[in-house]
């Protein structure tokens, strides 16, 4: 067998085990589930999935990981949108929680998991310095003389608005919203 087949269907297989390991963490939750419910819904033997992760929070890590990479291109694909720096940051912030909304999928556990990587000392550092640097970059270049606060309290505050407002569009919209009234004064001068 070749090595890119064995590739190939490895990453098949791991991708397989990480869409069971979202259906059983959406189902159950992360404290609900279990190695033995991801290798069912997997259709896989337990030793396979301890052979690919030593335990859960292992697989949720991994999880994540593979999620945050859709997440990321859905903030880089609104912040490339047209109009204002307001608009385009709104556009990026909405994107990226409306993707987060349709992975959770209306999970009873969806606030459980949104919060779960900073119980297990994830704090996707790296994800949110380069979220961040984005938005400060775009206000900088529309003359923000000092722009992270102001980054952060916007990022700060989508978050909040995705966590509380179950409703797709109106979570959307109230992002979109808190940017335009948030960001345009500052760079309007009349904040």
């Amino acid at each position: 067998m070749q090595a890119a087949q064995r590739t190939g269907r490895g990453a098949d297989k791991r991708r397989r085990m990480l869409d069971a390991a979202r259906q059983v963490m959406l189902r159950d939750g992360l404290r609900g589930a279990t190695m033995e419910a991801i290798a069912r819904q997997a259709g896989i033997a337990k030793p396979t999935l301890y052979a690919q992760f030593p335990n859960k929070d292992a697989v949720f890590v991994a999880l994540l990981e593979w999620l945050l990479g859709d997440l990321m291109s859905a903030f880089a694909e609104g912040l490339a949108t047209q109009g204002s720096a307001a608009e385009r940051i709104g556009a990026a912030l909405s994107a990226q929680y409306l993707l987060l909304a349709r992975m959770l999928d209306g999970s009873p556990h969806a606030a459980e998991l949104m919060s779960e990587h900073k119980r297990m000392g994830l704090t996707l550092a790296d994800r949110d310095a380069d979220m961040m640097h984005s938005i400060e970059a775009l206000l900088t270049a529309e003359g923000l003389a000092n722009p992270s606060p102001l980054a952060r309290l916007v990022v700060s505050a989508a978050y909040g608005i995705a966590l509380k407002v179950r409703d797709e569009t109106a979570m959307a919209d109230g992002i979109r919203l808190m940017c335009l009234r948030l960001i345009a004064p500052e760079l309007d001068g009349t904040a």
